[in-house]
């Protein structure tokens, strides 16, 4: 699985997470391919740290909104914004890289306008 459908994954399983308050491993029951050993483990480290640090980077996030807080995003929004604080603490990617990523993330599957709003957190972050 590429990359950016690894992080589509990682979207879903914390949307479901944020929305639902579904437990962890039920989530990842349903959205996991046990068959893809190469992707569990960057799809479970991911959103297993965004689930352990969603107050910090939610706290993070609502330093960089303006007249917004994180609670009132869209969970999709939250959702995205989740992995991509939790990428960046990693370091293990280049910032740019993270950064465009969640932004085609949310050009996919949030309004039109709300790129905009996740490129200028994101680029405070």
């Amino acid at each position: 699985m590429k990359r950016r459908k690894q992080r589509e994954t990682i979207m879903t399983c914390i949307y479901q997470y944020l929305l639902l308050g579904t437990d962890i491993d039920t989530i990842f029951e349903d959205n996991l391919d046990l068959n893809d050993k190469d992707s569990i483990a960057f799809i479970v480290s991911v959103t297993v740290d965004a689930l352990n640090n969603v107050e910090e980077y939610s706290a993070k996030i609502n330093n960089h909104l303006h007249e917004w807080t994180f609670d009132r995003l869209g969970y999709v929004e939250q959702a995205i914004l989740l992995l991509a604080a939790s990428e960046l603490e990693t370091g293990d990617l280049d910032r740019a890289i993270v950064v465009n990523e969640a932004i085609e993330l949310t050009k996919k599957f949030c309004d039109d306008a709300a790129y905009k709003l996740i490129n200028g957190v994101l680029d405070q972050l």
